[in-house]
Formats: C-alpha cells, sequence, structure tokens
C-alpha cells in the first residue's frame, strides 16, 4: 500500500467528513478533497484524479452517491467504497450494479474501513495488473501469424485475431458472439464441433490437420484445440492455433508423387 495514496472523501456531514479526514491521515493516506454533493464528487474526481473514493449515498444536491459513481466509472478507473446509512435491498442493488469495492453500513468500525481500504487497494492493483496482461497477450495474439480463437460452452465465438479475418473474409463484428460456423467453413463445420465437444467432455486437448475451403483460397491447416479451465478444473471454453501448413503438405506430396512414379 503506498505510503500516500490519494483519497477523495465524498460526505454531506461535515463532521462525519472531518473525523474520517482525521482517521485517514493518522492511516497514512492523503485526503486530496471533501465534497459534499455528486456533482461535486464527479468534477473533483476528473480534476483531482484520487486512488479511491469513499462515497456517501444520499448527499446534497440533486446527484445521489450511487449516479455520480456510474458517471465516474465511465469517465476513469477508480475503487469506490460506499459508507451509507442505507441498508435497503433497493439501494443495495443499485449501489451494485456501480461495482464497488466495499459497501460499509454506518456506524461502522475503525478496522473495517481500514481493512476495506486495503482490500480496495490490493484488489484494484490486482485487476490493473490483469488487464496488463491480458493487453500483452491480445497484443501478441494480434501479432502472431496463426490463426488464433476462443469458443465458448455455447459454441460461440468469444475471440478472433486479425489473421483469421483475413481468411474468413469477415469483419470481427461480423463473428464475435456468433456460432462457431461463422468461423469454420462447411463442410469442416461438423469435425470441429465433434471435436470442440469432445473437449468440453473430457477436457483433453486434441490436434488435427484438415483442409480447410475459405471463401477465396484452399488451405491446409494444423489445428491445435486446448481446454480453458477455471480454479475448480471445468472447462469454460477452448482456444484454437490453426498454422497454415499448405506448403508443406504440397511438399509431401510431391516428395510421394516422386517416389512412387506418378506425375
Amino acid at each position: 500500500m503506498p505510503s500516500l495514496s490519494k483519497i477523495m472523501v465524498v460526505e454531506d456531514e461535515a463532521l462525519t467528513a472531518l473525523e474520517l479526514q482525521k482517521k485517514l491521515v493518522s492511516w497514512g493516506y492523503d485526503v486530496i478533497g471533501i465534497v459534499s454533493s455528486g456533482e461535486a464528487a464527479v468534477e473533483k474526481t476528473l480534476e483531482l484524479k484520487p486512488d479511491l473514493i469513499l462515497m456517501d449515498i444520499l448527499l446534497k444536491g440533486d446527484m445521489n452517491g450511487i449516479a455520480a459513481a456510474g458517471i465516474i466509472n465511465d469517465k476513469m478507473e477508480v475503487p469506490i467504497i460506499y459508507l451509507t446509512a442505507y441498508c435497503n435491498v433497493e439501494t443495495f442493488e443499485g449501489a451494485k450494479n456501480t461495482r464497488p469495492y466495499a459497501y460499509l453500513i454506518k456506524p461502522f468500525q475503525e478496522n473495517e474501513l481500514k481493512f476495506a481500504i486495503e482490500m480496495a487497494f490490493y484488489n484494484h492493483q490486482s485487476q490493473l495488473k490483469l488487464k496488463e496482461s491480458e493487453a500483452r497477450y491480445r497484443l501478441l495474439a494480434e501479432s502472431a501469424p496463426d490463426m488464433i480463437f476462443i469458443i465458448n460452452k455455447d459454441l460461440f465465438v468469444e475471440y478472433v485475431n486479425e489473421p483469421s479475418l483475413k481468411y474468413l473474409k469477415v469483419s470481427k463484428e461480423e463473428i464475435i458472439g456468433k456460432p462457431v460456423q461463422s468461423l469454420f467453413p462447411e463442410p469442416a463445420f461438423d469435425a470441429q464441433k465433434k471435436s470442440l465437444l469432445k473437449i468440453f467432455h473430457n477436457g483433453k486437448p486434441i490436434h488435427s490437420e484438415s483442409c480447410f475451403e475459405f471463401p477465396e483460397i484452399e488451405l491446409w491447416l494444423e489445428t491445435h484445440l486446448k481446454p480453458l479451465k477455471d480454479d475448480k478444473g471445468n472447462v469454460y471454453g477452448v482456444m484454437g492455433f490453426s498454422r497454415d501448413i499448405t506448403d508443406k503438405k504440397s511438399r509431401i506430396m510431391n516428395m510421394i508423387s516422386i517416389s512412387t512414379g506418378i506425375t
């Protein structure tokens, strides 16, 4: 946890806000702003760029804390912890839609708030690292010469890289979220469907070499289908890697022809 992480307090009760500020400073945080309305929360967040926001729900002005958090989430990534006296289901469900890092009911213990803040920073940093890692892998996938794709359990396309689109002659918008037959040309679809269902059933990878007829070209592809598993070992998707081996197949066929005397 950084020694001077910046926190903004959104609280319409002045005394409560000052008490929060005193606690936060004693814990080693930098309170960069205290505001009492949703409108000010949005404005100051964009201006000051805090590392975390403590957000009350019932505020001065026309905008409550939930509405302010929704706008802030659309503008930037910053963890938000709700501090509120309201614990009814409707309020909680509305708050949940803004993906807060914690929801503390007033009055709460000091340690509850301290631990919630520390966990929020930790989880936020973990998410940022995960996104950076995903971005690197996505860049590698997009720049790879092989065709790379991901199919979910419903046999819908979740991802496909640019080299795949070159042969399929479609845009990502035309294929992402569509049935798997949008990715595999006929009649190869039936064979690929059987392979996918087999992987979802037994969780084992499959390797194959097949000839595919694309809209403008016929290719031999070496395909590796690998199961994607969750923490419990359940297969939730299949990642495929297909490499063009047409030249390799042609050389083999030529060698066979020469050795057998077939011209």
